[in-house]
This record gives structure tokens, sequence and C-alpha cells, in this order.
């Protein structure tokens, strides 16, 4: 009888949310933070009603407002990858630092060495330690990122060879001072205070803004995309 392929198993926990508060470890000064339910039944409509209200203009950041309008190309080239690797994640987090780098960040709950040996194998990647931790870089040029692992169980997909300095900035975590103003609230803890939704994010909202919009925002914005549109600040 002929062998047949089998299907990548996963290496880990599969539907796996980010886990814990964002407030505890997202970084106080990131530009864009949204998660994406990739279980959630409405979330194609969210994509498509998250780029016509981006095409719209809302007064979004210029910078955030061209990577919201990828993410359904985005996700169609990452989830592939993913699934190539035994990652079938529930949710998905994509960040901007505050240079403008996008980051992707899931959990991966499972036995850190075989992680590393699996998407080493996957993903044509060399693992390397660190004093405070580890990272796996692209081998050959195959695979869009490198990879930070993070406390948690969670594992962030960088660009190529920023992943130790962002991993340095993603477990520095919410001890810096929150968005543009001293005392503003932090985008962890207004990320977390957010109803569910397919798309639902925080953004600066005085950073590289429209000319028009400038000064009239507060210093940090949500944004939650579902069937019904794009609601920006609690508005559709």
């Amino acid at each position: 009888m002929p062998a047949v392929a089998d299907e990548p198993r996963p290496a880990c926990t599969t539907g796996d949310d980010l886990g814990g508060a964002f407030k505890d470890w997202l970084p106080a000064d990131l530009r864009l933070a949204v998660v994406l339910d990739l279980e959630s039944p409405d979330l194609p409509a969210a994509i498509s009603g998250l780029q016509a209200g981006v095409q719209a203009g809302r007064g979004l950041p210029v910078v955030a407002s061209l990577g919201l309008g990828q993410i359904g190309l985005q996700l169609g080239l990452l989830r592939p990858q993913l699934i190539s690797a035994g990652l079938r994640p529930r949710e998905l987090l994509l960040l901007h630092d505050r240079a403008g780098a996008v980051v992707w960040v899931l959990r991966a709950r499972c036995d850190l060495a075989a992680l590393q040996a699996t998407l080493a194998e996957a993903w044509s990647l060399r693992v390397r330690q660190l004093s405070e931790g580890s990272v796996a870089e692209a081998a050959d040029g195959r695979f869009a990122f490198d990879v930070a692992f993070l406390s948690g169980d969670r594992i962030a997909l960088t660009p190529p060879g920023t992943a130790p300095q962002l991993r340095r900035w993603l477990e520095g975590g919410g001890a810096a001072s929150g968005l543009g103003a001293a005392g503003a609230a932090a985008p962890g803890a207004v990320l977390d205070e957010l109803a569910a939704a397919p798309i639902r994010g925080v953004l600066s909202g005085r950073s590289l803004q429209t000319e028009a919009a400038a000064g009239a925002q507060p210093l940090v914005r949500t944004l939650r995309a579902s069937a019904a549109g794009l609601e920006v600040d609690g508005a559709l």
C-alpha cells in the first residue's frame, strides 16, 4: 500500500488565544495593536468592513491605515505558513512598534525545544540562544520572518534581522509610560476593555495623522471591525 503523506501535526496546543491581560505585557509605546479572532465566522466580513472603512477615511494615522488595509492579504500569506508548522492559533496579534516595524504574535503552549525544532525544519530557521532568551533566524531567505521566543508561551514573527531587539522590546511589557503624554492610558489596558469582535485594536491617535484631524483625537484610539462595519472610537 503506497505511503500517504501525513497532514502537518500540531506541535502545540491548538486553538490558543494570546493569554493573560494585555496590560501586563504589551509595550506601552507601540503604535498599533490589533487582535484577530481566527475562529470567528464573521472574520472575512470584518476584514472587508475594515478595508472599506480605511478606504473611506476615518482620520486614522496614515501608516496604521496602510497596514490595516492590507490585513486580508497578509493573513492569506501567513496562515498557510503557520499551518505548515502545525500551528493553528485561535488569535493573532498584529503590532507596529514605535519605528513602524510589523510584528505578528501568537501563543503556542508546548515544549520549547520541540517547538524550536519544528519551526527550524518547517521554516528553514536557525535557532540562536541569547543571554536573555532565544530567537530563530532565516537560514536561506525562504521564510519572510525571524522568530522571537517570548515568555507566556508566546512567539513573535519579526522582520529579518530584528528578532533580538524586538524581543527585548516585547519583553519590556507595560512598564514604560503610556502612548503620547505621561499619564495617558496604556494601550494594553485599553485593549483589555474593548468588547469582543472579530477584529479589535488600539493605536496612537497622533502618530502620522492626517493634517485635518491632527490635534483633535485622543492619544489612544480604538477600533472594532465586524460584519456591521468599522467602528472607530466607539462610533460606526
